[in-house]
Parts: C-alpha cells; sequence; structure tokens
C-alpha cells in the first residue's frame, strides 16, 4: 500500500489526543452514539461527522500499524455499511451466523460484508455527489434546488411544476434552467 493511503488521515487527530506513535498512521472508526463517546471518554474536538448520501456518521481516528492500515479500513467501511443498513432496514444484511452459514454452503446466497469495495465507491460517489449539489447550490441556489430534485429521482414533469410553483418558472424556462444547472455542475466537477 503506498504511503498516500497510510497518511491520508494526517491531518486528523487520534480520539485519545495522544500523538501518533512513530511508524503508525491514524485510522478512521465509527462511534455508533454518544454513549460510545461517554465510554471511550473520545475527546470530542477530535471527532468529526462524514456524511455519506446524506446521513451522518460520527467517526473518530485510531492510530494502527501499516500492516492492520488495511484492515481497520475493511473494518470501518463494513461497520459504516451496517450502521447505514440498520438506519434502513436492508435486506441484504444479514446477521454473522447466517453469514458463516452461508459462507459454508459454498456461494448459495448470503452477502459477505467484508467486501465493501462497491459501497465504499458507491458512498464515495455520494459524498462527491452531495459535495457538488452543495457547491452549485452555493453559487445559484436555484440550480442547487433542481440538482437535489434529480438526486431525489424526481421526474422531469415533477421538476418542471417544483419549478413553477416555487419559483414561478413556466416550461420552457424550466428546461433551460434544468439544462444550466446541469451544466454548473458538469463545469465545476472537471474544473481544476
Amino acid at each position: 500500500m503506498d504511503d498516500n493511503k497510510f497518511n491520508q488521515y494526517a491531518d486528523k487527530k487520534a480520539y485519545n489526543n495522544l500523538p501518533t506513535p512513530e511508524g503508525q498512521h491514524l485510522a478512521p472508526f465509527l462511534v455508533e452514539d454518544w454513549d460510545t463517546v461517554k465510554a471511550m471518554d473520545l475527546n470530542r474536538e477530535n471527532l468529526e461527522t462524514w456524511h455519506f448520501s446524506g446521513i451522518p456518521v460520527l467517526v473518530a481516528f485510531t492510530p494502527v500499524t501499516p500492516e492492520q492500515f488495511p484492515g481497520t479500513m475493511k473494518l470501518f467501511w463494513s461497520d459504516v455499511r451496517q450502521y447505514i443498513a440498520n438506519l434502513h432496514g436492508d435486506p441484504n444484511v444479514i446477521s454473522y451466523d447466517k453469514f458463516l452459514e452461508d459462507m459454508e454452503a459454498e456461494g448459495e446466497g448470503g452477502y459477505d460484508p467484508a467486501q465493501t469495495e462497491s459501497f465504499e465507491n458507491t458512498t464515495l460517489l455520494g459524498m462527491i455527489i452531495d459535495d457538488l449539489i452543495r457547491e452549485v447550490g452555493e453559487k445559484n441556489s436555484r440550480y442547487g434546488r433542481i440538482l437535489n430534485l434529480i438526486k431525489q429521482e424526481y421526474t422531469k414533469g415533477e421538476i418542471l411544476d417544483a419549478l413553477l410553483a416555487e419559483y414561478g418558472i413556466k416550461k420552457t424556462q424550466a428546461y433551460a434552467e434544468i439544462k444550466a444547472a446541469q451544466k454548473m455542475a458538469k463545469d465545476l466537477y472537471y474544473a481544476d
């Protein structure tokens, strides 16, 4: 694993506010609730709230060795996936016992929570889209609203109705606004 992966959280502080030991790197871990913060005596100033597709997730950082880093990251993404799935009642999430049973059944059904790369990619893409919509909204609030409606899977007709109701924009102008919002998002995404 290259040094960039190890150092991606170098600007963070450990949950206990102690310096990161020589030869170790910080890695994120999920903090599920404030009871955990109290029980583990986590330094609240070192906690961060990350948003995955609009869902706030409390994150802290812990020092790990280079050998532990990949496993810690896999565990983090698995924990985040499980946490979000529990909020939404995801049918793909199964118990540990069911997971072991399915693993023994050699490929029959089941879901491997350790294989989180596609979830990680989807989550990161969701974060990028959310940031892009926020950035567009800062430049033009109406365009940000349009992109939010698109993200929420509104149909074009529903978006047109919303623009008419909220801004008094007629159909022809609304189509132009939708295209302009998409173009601004595309331009910002490809900038730099």
